[in-house]
């Protein structure tokens, strides 16, 4: 089970949906789709057993699915158009999640986008009141970065670099160019044995094999 999850501070929210979202993370037109929020939140609720928040079928609505921000993060699709990345019932229904993760109907999360590293997004639901979280596979932490879909999209998501370190993140892009469709930015040796975060450290893999590998890790870990 990762870390518990931290809070981050909340700053003042700005009261436009999606506009700062936006200039912070203009759209990449290559693998870009529609999403039609019914079918999927369809498929939370029956598969997961959860409901969608209004803001994450908002943005479906408006903004689509694929990447933004020059690859910097991915919002998964339903499916019906092919595209780098997994849809997101597909992702959610990966086989690893069970043992990160109980399901959503027993409280844990929906992951909807990931960053380029591989971090997830997702909501999970307390007490009926949504939480927006950040899960760290690389290092199995997790955090909780809002209480407040309107904040998630109008602050948190207002600064591109705000679930990403600056410094990584140019540094990476510098060296491998723009991120390859349906890659991931992955350490060679994780952080959970010492690895570290600098450009060395790092290569590109797919999802599937970062996460298991990440996985196997965390387990050796624990069990050591």
């Amino acid at each position: 089970m990762p870390n518990s999850e931290r809070f981050f501070c909340r700053p003042h929210l700005i009261n436009h949906m999606f506009k700062h979202f936006a200039k912070a993370f203009p759209v990449d037109a290559i693998g870009h789709a529609a999403v039609n929020s019914s079918v999927v939140s369809d498929f939370v609720q029956t598969e997961l057993g959860v409901k969608v928040p209004v803001e994450i079928r908002k943005f479906w609505n408006e903004q689509g699915s694929g990447y933004f921000g020059e690859r910097a993060l991915y919002f998964f699709g339903d499916g019906s158009k092919e595209q780098p990345r997994d849809s997101l019932m597909s992702w959610n229904g990966k086989d690893f999640w069970r043992e990160i993760y109980p399901s959503p109907r027993e409280g844990g999360p929906v992951f909807f986008a990931e960053t380029c590293f591989g971090d997830q997004l997702g909501f999970r639901w307390e007490d009926n009141q949504c939480l927006y979280i950040l899960f760290c596979i690389d290092t199995f932490d997790a955090f909780l970065i809002s209480r407040d879909g309107a904040e998630l999209f109008n602050t948190i998501l207002a600064d591109r670099m705000s679930l990403l370190d600056e410094a990584r993140y140019k540094s990476v892009c510098g060296h491998f160019g723009s991120l390859p469709l349906g890659m991931h930015y992955a350490p060679i040796v994780s952080p959970m044995v010492y690895g570290t975060g600098e450009l060395e450290n790092l290569c590109l893999e797919t999802p599937n094999v970062h996460f298991r590998t990440a996985l196997a890790t965390f387990k050796a870990c624990q069990s050591s």
